[in-house]
């Protein structure tokens, strides 16, 4: 046997190798998990108008409340119940027609506060006066640790989807090597999280807001071999 021909053998057992090694045996699962996280920053956006009061010994006359009165009202209410003064921000200031009282624009205002739970914000909700007010809503709940909430959310999922993948292998007489692609279907997206402009309100109907939801999902490739192998 020439050298020529032993190296042409040589050659194409390498190529013969290199195929069977690339050509791995592969199973895709998908795994998920589902977070349920208690909020502690709430943020809330009050409306505040000016409005007019009946004069009680001249009947059809009236006395402004100006916006400045409306606004100190609140505070007192949100500095009363906890809230500290750097968690609040006047955010809008305008102005609007009640052609009912007055043919003069009155000044609106929109105040924004962050609190920190639904018990601190139930407080406030009683307190607070409603003349003057026009709109309460919740605009963001959130959470300050919401990082590691994240990491745990996607470490359960890909814990899920691996023992898949082995409950899948084991039934099929295989074994779980490695995995060699994951993919996050999802970066830890929100039921409830984030909304905007939610009137609120007392009661049970607000119990799907005491909590934040997300769910995580990933997509793992993973390579298997035969046991007997």
């Amino acid at each position: 046997m020439t050298r020529r021909f032993v190296s042409a053998i040589v050659s194409a057992l390498m190529v013969v190798s290199c195929l069977s090694a690339s050509a791995q045996s592969i199973i895709e699962v998908t795994g998920s998990a589902t977070i349920n996280i208690v909020p502690d920053r709430i943020t809330v956006e009050i409306g505040m108008e000016e409005y007019f009061i009946p004069d009680e010994y001249n009947p059809g006359d009236s006395t402004l409340v100006g916006i400045k009165a409306v606004e100190r009202g609140v505070m007192k209410v949100l500095l009363g119940a906890g809230v500290p003064d750097s968690m609040i921000n006047v955010s809008d200031m305008g102005n609007y027609r009640d052609r009912n009282s007055t043919g003069e624009f009155l000044m609106a205002k929109r105040l924004s506060a962050v609190v920190t739970d639904m018990d601190q914000l139930d407080n406030i909700a009683r307190r607070v006066d409603r003349k003057g007010i026009t709109s309460f809503n919740i605009s963001k709940i959130d959470n300050s640790d919401m990082g590691r909430y994240n990491r745990q959310g996607l470490k359960s999922a890909l814990d899920a989807a691996r023992e898949k993948a082995e409950f899948i292998a084991a039934n099929e007489g295989l074994v779980i090597v490695k995995p060699v692609e994951i993919v996050e279907n999802s970066l830890g997206y929100n039921d409830g999280a984030m909304f905007s402009n939610v009137a609120y309100g007392g009661g049970s109907g607000m119990d799907g807001m005491r909590r934040i939801v997300r769910r995580y999902s990933v997509t793992v490739k993973y390579q298997f071999s035969d046991k007997k192998s």
